[in-house]
This record gives C-alpha cells, structure tokens and sequence, in this order.
C-alpha cells in the first residue's frame, strides 16, 4: 500500500490531520504526520531555541529526517498552505525517496 507524510501549515501541528488520517490508515496506507519543531505539540521547543533557527531550513530537515529515520520510499508528500514551502524543500532535499507531492491549498476546519 501508499505511504502518507502529511505536513501542516503554519500556526498548525500533526493534529490538523485527524479527520484524514483514519480514512487512509482504513485504505490500508501507513500514514505519518509529523509537527514541526516549533509548532504544534511541538511549540514548547521555541523556548530553548534561538528564534531565528525555526525556519524553512529547519522545517525541512525534519521532514527530511522522518524519512531517513523511518526508511520511508515512494512516499506520497501531502501539505497545506506553508507546507507547500516545505515540500519543495524536501523534494530538492530527497527526491529519491518521493512518489508524489500533493499540495493542498486550504482545509476547512468543521
């Protein structure tokens, strides 16, 4: 089956996924939706941080690193808004380890 990293927008987390990631898992995809560091569950991390280091470079890395880490190919990249930016980035990072990018340009939150 599909392997699914989707990636959230700005002043989002991995969380913004929930109504999407139980409809693919049942399709029988694995499905991984990180949050960026900085963001989401992840915001806390701001604190320890220089600012200026949480940005589109970093953001990439960790989806980059999610990859590597998990060993992930012929993956399906799904985002939204500012996760567009970011895919991009990944796919200049690692296009060998990419199926697809699926940009997504709004969410309705309900």
């Amino acid at each position: 089956m599909a392997t699914f990293v989707l990636v959230h927008g700005a002043w989002h987390g991995g969380w913004c996924w929930w109504k999407v990631e139980p409809l693919l898992r049942g399709s029988g995809s694995s499905v991984y939706s990180p949050s960026l560091t900085g963001m989401g569950q992840r915001s806390h991390l701001a604190g320890y941080m220089d600012p200026a280091t949480i940005d589109l470079d970093l953001h990439v890395k960790d989806v980059q690193a999610l990859l590597e880490s998990e060993g992930l190919e012929r993956v399906i990249l799904v985002g939204h808004a500012y996760a567009g930016m970011v895919m991009t980035g990944v796919a200049e990072a690692c296009a060998q380890r990419l199926a697809h990018l699926v940009y997504v340009l709004s969410l309705i939150h309900i």
